[in-house]
C-alpha cells in the first residue's frame, strides 16, 4: 500500500465517523455549547472543513480554496478566516449556518481532497509546498490534516454526547 492510499483510507474513515456523528442532529444541537467560551459543534465542523480546504487547495495545489471559488463563504454566511484563536466575543457573534449547508461544504471539500489525492504522485508527497516551512512536506501537511480531522471528529462526538447524554452513535 502506498502512502497516499494510507492517507486516503484514513481520511475516508475519519470522514465516515464525522458523518455518523452528524446524523439525526436538530439545529439547536449544532449551536449548543457547554459554556460561552466553547466552540459549538457547527463551529468545529466549519473550522475543520476550512482547514482541509485551505491545506489541500491553498497550500498544496496553490489554488484558491473552494470556500471562495464555489461560493461557500456566501452560502454559509461565515467569515473568510479559518476559525482559529477566536475570542469569546467572536464565538458568540459567529453566524451559525444550517447543518445541511455545513454538510454540503464538508462533502464538497472531501470530494476535492479525494480528487487531489488520486492525482498526487509519491514524489509530490516529498515536495515542500511552503518554502518558509522547510520541514513541512506535502506528506507532512496531509498527515497533520488526518490528525486535525480525527481530533475534531472526537470533539464533535463529545459535544453530541454531552448534549444528548447516553445516546451513542452506532460506530462501525
Amino acid at each position: 500500500m502506498e502512502a497516499k492510499e494510507i492517507i486516503l483510507a484514513s481520511l475516508n474513515e475519519s470522514k465516515g465517523y464525522l458523518y455518523l456523528a452528524l446524523n439525526d442532529l436538530p439545529e439547536d444541537e449544532i449551536t449548543w455549547t457547554p459554556a460561552s467560551h466553547c466552540n459549538s459543534l457547527a463551529f468545529i465542523l466549519w473550522h475543520v472543513t476550512r482547514v482541509e480546504d485551505t491545506i489541500v487547495n491553498e497550500f498544496l495545489k496553490k489554488d484558491s480554496a473552494i470556500y471562495e471559488l464555489e461560493g461557500w463563504r456566501e452560502r454559509l454566511g461565515t467569515p473568510e478566516d479559518w476559525g482559529t484563536e477566536y475570542t469569546e466575543e467572536q464565538l458568540q457573534s459567529w453566524p451559525t449556518p444550517r447543518l445541511e449547508a455545513l454538510r454540503g461544504y464538508a462533502r464538497a471539500v472531501h470530494r476535492n481532497t479525494v480528487a487531489f489525492l488520486d492525482s498526487i504522485t509519491p514524489e509530490e508527497l516529498l515536495e515542500i509546498p511552503q518554502p518558509d516551512s522547510p520541514g513541512r512536506t506535502a506528506g507532512v501537511l496531509l498527515a497533520h490534516l488526518i490528525t486535525e480531522i480525527a481530533m475534531h471528529v472526537g470533539q464533535i462526538d463529545y459535544l453530541r454526547g454531552v448534549h444528548r447524554g447516553l445516546k451513542p452513535v452506532n460506530w462501525p
